[in-house]
């Protein structure tokens, strides 16, 4: 073999070893990685106000007047952190979000999920922990490369799945997003952690001295003593939970880059032989907003994403495959095109 042609079939060898290492970097490593990341630690706030809030204080000491907060504002810090990774793509991932007023903090919730960090939804507990319970789609944010089609969320409250319909492309925080929304009329609340925030029953007595306060209509304040007369004292209480929920989600990442909610929980009778409850009062009715800060938090890591996307599944690629291409040309026509007397002379 002379001296041009072995040139020839390195060129060749480095050629097809570029144009792999491309295709194995768009194709196998950037999907490998584009996925829920195993270190997450984000806090995200919220801004919004308390047109109702149940005082459970005022409740235990017998301050009735005092019995409903209202018109409170409240901030909302979330924060959401990666616990551990392992099964098959599985992440365990925690929720915790403090409402606070200007007097302190209102209430605390804790979910702890198991996700699969590829598609976001959620999956069977494989890690032990007796936290997890069994949900159904996505319970913590939306897939990187989420589609412009609706997704199935979980309802957390009722324990049910909800639909998370796509509505179309907006610019949202200066960035291109896609937006979904998401409602449901009151339904039972059967989460027990919620549940405990408020009281199980209420002595009838009670009861019908508040009445009067929870604006029902004449009608139905006729039919009150009449179907608390048959129902046992204390009085067990139901409670529901309605929704109006809308998101708007950078696609390429998933990151959420802001939401505007409406939660309304309200407290109801629950008569044996009636198809439905029979709702009395809210009990709390919360609506929030993404506060400006975390909008811009959210943008920021949506552009970290999408270049981090953009050199891995874009440039990089591209350049490898190029020097591929270039190097394969290269090296066939040393190898079987350029002749011996093209070949330039010894000295």
């Amino acid at each position: 073999m002379n001296k041009t042609k072995g040139i020839g079939w390195v060129i060749l060898v480095l050629g097809v070893v570029f144009l792999v290492g491309g295709l194995a970097v768009k194709f196998v490593i950037l999907p490998s990685q584009a996925k829920f990341p195993d270190d997450i630690d984000t806090t995200r706030n919220y801004e919004g106000q308390l047109g109702v809030m149940m005082n459970a204080a005022a409740l235990e000491t017998g301050d009735m007047a005092n019995l409903f907060l209202r018109d409170v504002p409240v901030t909302i810090a979330r924060t959401v952190k990666t616990l551990g990774v392992g099964g098959d793509d599985g992440a365990v991932v925690s929720d915790h979000a403090v409402m606070s007023s200007p007097a302190g903090p209102v209430a605390e919730s804790l979910s702890i999920y198991a996700i699969n960090r590829t598609t976001m939804n959620a999956i069977q507990d494989y890690s032990g922990d007796a936290r997890i319970l069994l949900r159904e789609g996505l319970v913590i944010g939306w897939p990187i490369g989420s589609d412009s089609k609706d997704y199935i969320g979980w309802n957390g409250d009722t324990q049910q799945i909800t639909v998370l319909s796509y509505i179309g492309e907006e610019e949202r925080g200066g960035i291109n997003t896609y937006k979904f929304h998401a409602a449901e009329d009151p339904a039972v609340i059967v989460d027990p952690e919620l549940l405990a925030q408020f009281p199980a029953a209420f002595p009838k007595d009670l009861l019908l001295s508040l009445a009067p306060s929870f604006g029902l209509p004449d009608e139905m304040m006729a039919q009150l003593g009449p179907v608390l007369e048959a129902m046992p004292d204390p009085v067990p209480l139901t409670y529901t939970f309605a929704f109006d929920k809308t998101y708007w989600v950078e696609p390429n990442t998933g990151v959420l880059i802001d939401i505007d909610v409406l939660e309304s929980r309200q407290v109801a009778l629950m008569v044996p032989g009636a198809p439905d409850p029979i709702l009395l009062t809210e009990v709390q009715n919360l609506t929030y907003v993404t506060s400006a800060a975390s909008v811009q938090d959210a943008v920021n890591d949506a552009n970290d994403g999408i270049s981090q996307l953009n050199l891995f599944g874009v440039y990089v690629p591209a350049i490898l495959i190029l020097l591929g291409a270039i190097g394969i040309i290269g090296g066939i026509y040393y190898v079987f095109v350029m002749k011996e007397e093209d070949e330039p002379a010894a000295v």
